[in-house]
This record gives C-alpha cells, sequence and structure tokens, in this order.
C-alpha cells in the first residue's frame, strides 16, 4: 500500500512530448477517424469499472511488453470513459447515514445483486467501526466485509484482525483508482512510444475531466487528506494500521502520505496536458506555503509532495510564457486582475525560512511568466502606465530573488536534497527538465540579463581575491562569519544552480545555444576564487557528455578567455613543483605553503580535466592532453592539500582507460612520483618516519578527519589493478597495496571519525571495489594452497610479503573472522531497514546501497573458495558457514535483504546466499524459527515473487533473475530432509509431519504452491 505504483522497469528515457511541454494534436489522418468511429458515442454511460478492473485494463494497453492491441485500445477507451464519474468524484464516498446504520444494527443487509445477509455481532462492531473511523457509509462497510472475505476466509480470524483486512482493501481500492489515474497522465505526457492516436483520445479525456473539476478535486485531497479526521488520517483515537494483500502490517498514516504523493504527481502531470485556472493557481500556492511550513529535513514523502505541489506552479508560468496560445483567456497571464492579484500574494515574504525558500521558487517562475508575456499585455491592458507598471512588479519581484537567493534554496534544499532524488525517476526527470526551461528564460531575457550583470559585477567587487569557496570540508575550523558573505552571492549561486541541472540530465546540453551564450559571458574576467570556482564547477557538469566535453575543450583552448584556459592549469602546476623544488634545494628547513585560494581553483580546474578526459569521444580525447605529467609532480609534497591531493588523482584516474599507452604511463609517474605504500615485514617496525601513503593518512588526513587523499589514491590503483591483462602472477606484485587497504584503510574505517558521513562510505567503496576486484580476477589453485600451507603454516606468517597472494589471504580472513570479515559483517548488521531508511532520506544512502551490494557479493565470492581451503587448513580455518553460525544475527541479517526492492540485484545476492546456505546448515530452518524471522521470510520472498509474476518485462536473461533464483532454490531443496526451506517458503507445517499438511491459499496471504506453480508456468 505505501509502495510507488506498478510500473515497467526503467526504459531508455525518452523526453516528453514537445519536448516537456504540450502534446500536440496529432494530423486527422483516415486511420485517426477509423479509430474515433471505435467509439461508443451514441451510447449510455456504463457504472464505472470497479478500481481493481481498471487498472487491469489501463496496466495491458499502457505497461504491456508489446503495443496495445486494436481490441486493448478499444476497452481502455471504453474504461476511461466509463470511470469518468469515479475520477471527477475522485476518492469520494458515501458518507454514514442513520437509516442505513439501523439496518446494520439489525444484523440483516441487502446489498445489490445478492439475497440478504445476516451479520453477528462481530460483523456489526467491525462495519460500525469502520464507518466511524473511515467515514463510510455503513452498508458500504458491509460490502467491504463481503469482499474481504471472498478473498481471504475471515472465519476464525480475531476483530482487529478482519478490521485492518477490511480497510486495507478499501485503501487497495484508493490506490487501484489513484494509480489508473497517474499511469493515464504519465502515458499522455512521456514519449513511451505509444500509440500517437490512443494518446490522443486519452488526452481528450484528461482534458475534459480537468474542465469537470478533476484537477481542482486533486488540489482539495493533497490538503485535506492530510487532516486528523476520518477522511484524513484519522483521529488520534483511530486504529493506526491496516493490512494490506500481502498480509503487511502498514500504518494508515503513511497510506494516505503515498495517496497524498501519487496525488501530488498527478497534479503536476496535469499542467503539461491542460494548464491550470487563475483559482487552481491559487489554491495551488496556498496548499504550496503549507506543505512548505509543515515538513522537516528528514520528511521524504513530505518534501517529495511540496516539490510535487511546486513543480506545479513552475510548470504552468513557464508554460504559459513559452505557449502560443495567447488567444486562451483561461491562462493566467491572460487575466489581468489574476496578474495583480497574484503578484502581491507572491510578493510577501514569510517568516519561516523554510516556506519562504518555496515561495522564492515560485516567484522566480512568476518573475519569467512576466518578462515573457509584458509585451502582450500590455498591448492588451487599457491602462497607459501598463506597460511601466508590468517593468516595475518584474524588477521588484528580481530584487527580492537575488536578495533572498532563491537559486540557492531550488539548487540546495530541492534539487540536492535526498527526497528529490529518491522520487520516481521519471518525475524528477519532469521537474529537472522544466527547471531547466526555466533558467534558460531567465537567463535569455534582456531583463534578467540586466540584472544577472548587476549580481555579477556586485560579486566581483564584494568578494575578496582570497575568499575562500564554499567546500570547507577540508578545514573544519573556519567559522560560518568567514564564509557567510561569499556563499549567498547570488551570482555564485546561480552558477551553482545551472550546474545541477545539467548534472542530472547532460543530454540537455546538447544544441542549447542559450546555455553556451550565457557561460562564455559568466567566464569572463573573474577577480576572486569564489565565481571562478563556480564558473569551472559550471563547466565541470557541462562537460558530462560527449558533446559537452568536446564544447567544454574548446572553451579552454585560450581562444575565448583571457585567463581561464588549459594552458593556466599545466602553468600553475608547474610554477608550484619548480618553486618547491627550489625550496628544498635550498636552506629552507620548511616547504612554503600552499595558498588556499590557489589550491582551490586548481581542485575546480583538475574537476573539469576529468569530466572532459572521461566523457571526451574516446578517437579524440587521445590527442588533447599529450603531456599528463604534471600531473603527478606535486603528489609528493607534503604541504599540498589532501583535497588537491585527491583531485589530481581523480584527473589521473580518467586518463587510465583513454588508451594502454597512456595507462603504462600512469603506472610510469605514479611510481616515480606519488607517495609510496611502505611494506614492514610482520612483526617489524620501520626504522625512521617516512612520509607516505600510511603517514598521510593516519597523521594528516585523520586529524582533519577528511579523507580525499586516500580516496582517490585507493580509486587511482583500483582502476589500474582492473586494466591490467597479465594475471598470473596471481596479485603478487600488488600485495603491498593490499596490505595498505586490508590493515590500514579498511581495518580502522569504523573506528576513524569523518566530518562528511559521504566519505565515510567513499572510502569504504574503494575498499571493497578492491577486495571484489582481487576475488574476481584471481583463482585459488591446489598448488598455491599447499605453497601457502607449506611456506608459513595457517597460524605464523614469516613469509615475505612478495610471496603471499591477496586473495588467499582475504579468504582466510573470513575464515577465521578477522578484521575485513567483521567489518564486513557490521555493514550488513545495519540491517535494512536501516538501509531502507539511509537510502531514502540521506545523500550519502546511495553510497551505502553500493557498500551493501559490494558486501553480500564479496561473501558470494568467498563461498565459492572457503570449502578447498578448510580442507587444508582445518581446525584453524572454518567455512564460512561455520564463522556465521557463532552469531545467528549474521545469518539472519544476510538474508533478509531480500525484502529490499530498490536495487534488484540485492535481493538477487541473498537470495544466492540463502541457497548455499541451505545446503550447508541442515538445521537452517530451525534456526529461522527460534529466532522468530521465518514469517518475515516467507512474506519476503512471496513479495519478489509476486512482484515478478507482476512485473511486465519480458525475461531475457533468466539466470539472475529474481523468480527463477527462488524456483531454482525451490527446487534444489525439495529433495533434502524435512523441514527444508522449501516446505517454510510453501507454507507446510514445518513443525510437524509434513506429509500431513493441508495448503490453505485463502488463509494465508504469502507464498504458497499455487504463486509457484503459476510463475512456473508464465516461465515455461
Amino acid at each position: 500500500l505505501i509502495s510507488s505504483p506498478k510500473l515497467p522497469s526503467p526504459k531508455p528515457r525518452s523526453p516528453p512530448r514537445a519536448p516537456l511541454g504540450f502534446n500536440p494534436s496529432p494530423s486527422h489522418s483516415a486511420g485517426h477517424r477509423r479509430f474515433i468511429g471505435l467509439r461508443r458515442e451514441s451510447s449510455p454511460a456504463m457504472a464505472p469499472p470497479p478500481p481493481r478492473e481498471l487498472l487491469a485494463v489501463v496496466e495491458a494497453a499502457l505497461l504491456g511488453p508489446a503495443p496495445a492491441s486494436p481490441t486493448q485500445r478499444v476497452e481502455l477507451l471504453h474504461a476511461v470513459r466509463d470511470a469518468a464519474p469515479a475520477f471527477r468524484a475522485l476518492l469520494s464516498y458515501p458518507g454514514p447515514k442513520a437509516s442505513d446504520r439501523t439496518q446494520v444494527e439489525a444484523k440483516e443487509v441487502r446489498l445489490s445483486d445478492m439475497p440478504p445477509i445476516t451479520l453477528d455481532d462481530t460483523d456489526v462492531q467491525t462495519a460500525l467501526k469502520l464507518s466511524d473511523e473511515l467515514n463510510l457509509n455503513e452498508i458500504e462497510c458491509v460490502r467491504l466485509l463481503v469482499s474481504a472475505n471472498r478473498e481471504w476466509v475471515l472465519y476464525g480470524r480475531e476483530p482487529l484482525e478482519i478490521y485492518r483486512l477490511a480497510a486495507g482493501l478499501w485503501y487497495m481500492e484508493r490506490r487501484d483508482l489513484i494509480t489508473s489515474l497517474y499511469i493515464l497522465l504519465r502515458s499522455v505526457v512521456l514519449d513511451q512510444g505509444l500509440d500517437a492516436d490512443l494518446m490522443y483520445e486519452i488526452q481528450n479525456q484528461m482534458e475534459a475531466l480537468f474542465s469537470d473539476g478533476l484537477r481542482q478535486r486533486i488540489i482539495t485531497l493533497v490538503k485535506e487528506l492530510n487532516r486528523e479526521e476520518p477522511s484524513g488520517i484519522g483521529r488520534p483515537s483511530s486504529e493506526r494500521y491496516v493490512l494490506d494483500f500481502r498480509g503487511a502490517l502498514v500504518e494508515r498514516r503513511a497510506i494516505v502520505s503515498r495517496e497524498r504523493l501519487s496525488l501530488s504527481h498527478c497534479l503536476a502531470l496535469s499542467a503539461l496536458i491542460k494548464l491550470m485556472g487563475p483559482k487552481e493557481v491559487k489554491d495551488t500556492f496556498s496548499i504550496l506555503k503549507d506543505c512548505a511550513a509543515e515538513v522537516n529535513e528528514n520528511s521524504t514523502v513530505e518534501l517529495q509532495i511540496t516539490y510535487g505541489v511546486l513543480f506545479s506552479l513552475v510548470i504552468t508560468f513557464v508554460s504559459d510564457a513559452l505557449s502560443n496560445s495567447h488567444e486562451k483567456t483561461s491562462l493566467p497571464s491572460s487575466d489581468s486582475s489574476f496578474r495583480h492579484e497574484f503578484h502581491e500574494l507572491v510578493m510577501k515574504t514569510c517568516n519561516d525560512t523554510t516556506a519562504e525558500g518555496f515561495v522564492g521558487v515560485v516567484r522566480l517562475a512568476w518573475t519569467v511568466l512576466l518578462m515573457l508575456t509584458q509585451d502582450r499585455n500590455s498591448a492588451r491592458d487599457s491602462v497607459i502606465n501598463a506597460f511601466s507598471r508590468a517593468v516595475t512588479d518584474i524588477w521588484s519581484c528580481l530584487d527580492i530573488i537575488c536578495r533572498l537567493n532563491a537559486f540557492k534554496f531550488l539548487r540546495e534544499r530541492v534539487m540536492q536534497a535526498a527526497a528529490y532524488q529518491n522520487d520516481d525517476d521519471d518525475i524528477v526527470y519532469m521537474y529537472t527538465g522544466y527547471a531547466h526551461k526555466l533558467m534558460m528564460c531567465f537567463l535569455s531575457h534582456p531583463t534578467s540579463r540586466d540584472k544577472i550583470k548587476e549580481i555579477k559585477e556586485k560579486a566581483m567587487n564584494a568578494l575578496s581575491p582570497y575568499s575562500l569557496p564554499q567546500d570547507h570540508r577540508e578545514d573544519p575550523n573556519i567559522s560560518g562569519e568567514q564564509i557567510g558573505q561569499p556563499i549567498n552571492q547570488p551570482f555564485v549561486s546561480l552558477l551553482e544552480l545551472v550546474g545541477e541541472i545539467y548534472q542530472k540530465e547532460p543530454e540537455l546540453v546538447h544544441g542549447n545555444e542559450e546555455l553556451w551564450t550565457f557561460v562564455v559571458y559568466a567566464g569572463e574576467d573573474h577577480t576572486n576564487t569564489q565565481t571562478l570556482v563556480a564558473f569551472l564547477g559550471l563547466l565541470s557538469t557541462l562537460a558530462s557528455s560527449d558533446v559537452g566535453a568536446a564544447k567544454v575543450y574548446e572553451l579552454l583552448q585560450g581562444k575565448i578567455y583571457r585567463s581561464v584556459g588549459w594552458n593556466t592549469l599545466f602553468d600553475c602546476l608547474s610554477i608550484y613543483e619548480e618553486k618547491f623544488k627550489k625550496s628544498l634545494q635550498s636552506s629552507t628547513s620548511m616547504l612554503p605553503d600552499f595558498p588556499e585560494g590557489d589550491a582551490q581553483a586548481l581542485v575546480a580546474y583538475l574537476a573539469v580535466l576529468q569530466k572532459v578526459v572521461e566523457n571526451g569521444n574516446p578517437s579524440e580525447r587521445r590527442k588533447w592532453f599529450p603531456d599528463i605529467e604534471p600531473l603527478f609532480k606535486l603528489l609528493s609534497y607534503e604541504n599540498v592539500p589532501p583535497y588537491l591531493k585527491g583531485a589530481l588523482r581523480n584527473s589521473i584516474t580518467a586518463f587510465v582507460k583513454v588508451s594502454p599507452q597512456l595507462k603504462d604511463a600512469v603506472w610510469s609517474y605514479l611510481e616515480q612520483y606519488d607517495l609510496p605504500v611502505v611494506t614492514v615485514p610482520p612483526g617489524q617496525h620501520a626504522a625512521t618516519q617516512v612520509y607516505d601513503m600510511r603517514f598521510e593518512l593516519n597523521e594528516v588526513e585523520a586529524r582533519r578527519e577528511s579523507y580525499p587523499s586516500t580516496i582517490s589514491f585507493l580509486n587511482l590503483v583500483n582502476a589500474l589493478i582492473a586494466e591490467e591483462r597479465n594475471i598470473s602472477d596471481k596479485g603478487r606484485r600488488f600485495m603491498g597495496i593490499f596490505k595498505f587497504v586490508y590493515e590500514d584503510v579498511f581495518g580502522p574505517f569504523p573506528q576513524r571519525a569523518y566530518a562528511d558521513p559521504r566519505e565515510k562510505w567513499e572510502l569504504a567503496l574503494a575498499c571493497l571495489e578492491h577486495f571484489h576486484m582481487v576475488l574476481r580476477m584471481y583463482d585459488i589453485k591446489d598448488d598455491d594452497i599447499y605453497a601457502a600451507f607449506n611456506t608459513s603454516g595457517p597460524s605464523t606468517s614469516n613469509a615475505s610479503v612478495e610471496k603471499q597472494l591477496p586473495v588467499l589471504e582475504l579468504v582466510k580472513d573470513f575464515m577465521c573472522g578477522k578484521v575485513a570479515f567483521r567489518n564486513i559483517m557490521n555493514i550488513i548488521l545495519m540491517g535494512v531497514d536501516t538501509l531502507i531508511n539511509e537510502r531514502t532520506t540521506q545523500t550519502y544512502g546511495i553510497l551505502l546501497e553500493k557498500a551493501v551490494h559490494l558486501s553480500l557479493e564479496i561473501f558470494i565470492l568467498v563461498m565459492e573458495r572457503d570449502l578447498v581451503l578448510a580442507d587444508v587448513f582445518r581446525p584453524l580455518y572454518q567455512p564460512l558457514e561455520i564463522i556465521l553460525s557463532q552469531n545467528h544475527r549474521q545469518i539472519i541479517s544476510l538474508l533478509e535483504f531480500v525484502r529490499y526492492d530498490y536495487l534488484p540485484q540485492i535481493q538477487q545476492c541473498s537470495i544466492k546466499i540463502m541457497g548455499i546456505l541451505s545446503s550447508r546448515i541442515v538445521g537452517l530452518v530451525q534456526l529461522l524459527l527460534k529466532e522468530d524471522v521465518a514469517k518475515s521470510v516467507i512474506e519476503d520472498y512471496a513479495a519478489c515473487l509476486e512482484f515478478r509474476f507482476d512485473d511486465f518485462q519480458v525475461i531475457e536473461n533468466t539466470k539472475d533473475d529474481v523468480g527463477v533464483l527462488i524456483l531454482q532454490l525451490l527446487i534444489d531443496n525439495i529433495c533434502r530432509p524435512a523441514p527444508n526451506i522449501t516446505h517454510l517458503l510453501l507454507r507446510f507445517d514445518v513443525n510437524g509431519p509434513i506429509e500431513r499438511t493441508v495448503l490453505k491459499p485463502k488463509s494465508h496471504y504469502r507464498l504458497n504452491s499455487c504463486h509457484v506453480l503459476t510463475y512456473s508456468g508464465v516461465l515455461s
């Protein structure tokens, strides 16, 4: 009930029709006229189809793997027409009625098309409770009980469970109706290759519904569903939970929040089909302020609802500004009284900073509308001073936009927020596309260009040449007062906002001449670090595609800008290297400090270089930078800030895949210039302190609680090792790097302090990728095992580092539960619920997700090798299931990730691990029963199988398909001694004789033999 609507797995994304704008009506060809002739124009309207049937028809026609058949198209149009009354009265149901209540209390109710129904006391109490707490008609509540009994046998269930099932069924009907509307709107707005005539017909029906008040109903629901009353989230005394069709206990508040979110998405999509009228705009703006005042940073769904309402207004204003339909009086820009009234509303500032931020974004979109429509409106108005008044209004808006820095809020509190990034992909694409249109209108209009020129000059004059840029995590001692002024410069925020838009959607750069005109202007005459860094940051995001990379490369060739170019970067690196070299050769005992401003500017330059090389055309980028040696020469100096070293190595890493020759050159320069990884034999200590990677990690970066240098070093060596084709030595020559990763980086990583939590998981990911690569690249042969055993024995290792194998040492660590096993297990032990929460609420959630995925894959790779080693190294090294069995929570955590549906690869890993452990641990079923997790495991596997059954994608590669993996798990276990995993998942009685089990599909919500047989039939 709280999951997103069932939609097909992402396909290559197409822009909304006309791009991100209105869907033009196709020409009325002969084929189109024949198709229209299939409509039942003269037949009377049928009763609205049940929500479940409506959704099935919509999904079959619009989400199927193949184009809709003629029959499906006709059925869809009929269903949408018949459902029009239900859409117009969306989520509006008959309320309680005294006569109906009396009939229910009399214990005999007559439903339509059914004989009289006799109720018992429990039925009456449940029906009346449903009526009171859901604001439903009493007879409707009896119908819900009948439907619930049809879905699940209610006999023998507790009254509370019956109530929750019936309430859950009602919410599922609501969800099916909302989802049907959402899919219809989405199919019209997004170009998914569907039949143009069919989309034209659906669009016409949707426009008619909006004219009949559907959008006003959606606006009202977004507001009213949030109230603590029966028609909303319920009174505080109401039952808080319901049961969905899978038997999962779901909080009512969460269900209603998801309904509001889907409705806010529908509201935003509706603005692309038919523009809002003046009243709808004012009502939406009022709801936006209400929503914004209630959200907080950790309220993901509430924030996403607010984004939907916000972009409904942005889309309306931008589409109105760009529309050629000037004669339509329904457009907001055509109503002079509305313009005056709404301008006064939008110019009022709020005391709540969050609400004011959202209003500021609306104010920006409103300003664009005023600028693009001022000429035509002034010509139409009868007031002589209309033009001057419009100009005054525009400049008053521009002044407050820049003073309160709406650009900064839109970037940091909207587009960079975890809630925005974790919203539906297509919805985020639409939002970002209209942010792009909004900014292109703003950047290209003469009036706003004058304002941009003003704020640029102000930034150049106000900011000191030595001001620090916005990213200060490398120096936590900088105070807010020191950084406050640069951060709030609107010109800097404008550059950063434009960069953020095209970082999310690089293809919007193509053919965007207005953007490149602005870029050329923005890069001229920088007098301070802050604006230069912001401009270079913009260039780095514009270089995120091959077209953008080529354009940025040409811009920095020195023909456009006097002081910004590739020569500036490489000359600066060479100058500092020469300066430091002379300092070392002189009698000066200390190296000079590296100027902070120059370091930050170099970091920004290097980010541009990295993106240009990564995304440039493979045949062209080989010629762009023939000499990369200057990038290495500063790496060994102690006075070079770690974040600059990190940027240097990141840019170097981009060259690794350019060509084999460049890869070899990188290895050579790295060995010549970079800090060494000094390996000390076991049991010994270094005689003298050496400034190597260990020292920089433990003495420099650890004190700053920031690790950009180490992270970049690991990513660089990982990239280099991954490109190695000679693996005959099985990684022996990289043993020193492995020990550094294993002992110095990954070993103490959980205990280190981190100023930025993202860096914690970036560091962990670099280590995990190294371990994963070691296990994937190198095999362990019998000769390797016996050689290791005979050379050093399993307990004490005095062999030289060069003779050890990284893959063997890593597997041995797992088989005795040492540091790598413990740290990776601790990542897993965070649990699936924590991962779900972090993934949806934190910006580093995606990094944590990758860390969990790699950790699970590492476990699988180790379990592919551990049994061979165990035969030789017992009893000091045990098979992995023995180590895991020492703490049952470890096994449970590995298996519970089957519930994580944000990344199917994590589910696949968990199922594979279940398969391995079920073949090794005889008492696995008893273990799950003892730990009281058997029921949840059954439900999670059932949910996977049900979702796979409902998925509309054709199975092409069945090797890692979740459904196939589950079926293979059941097949592999069916012949094993009872009770086994197959018996558990199929709901056999594992506490008694298996052969006496009677399966009850109607009683159990979850996995049973019917699901398995059905899915098997689909596969066959």
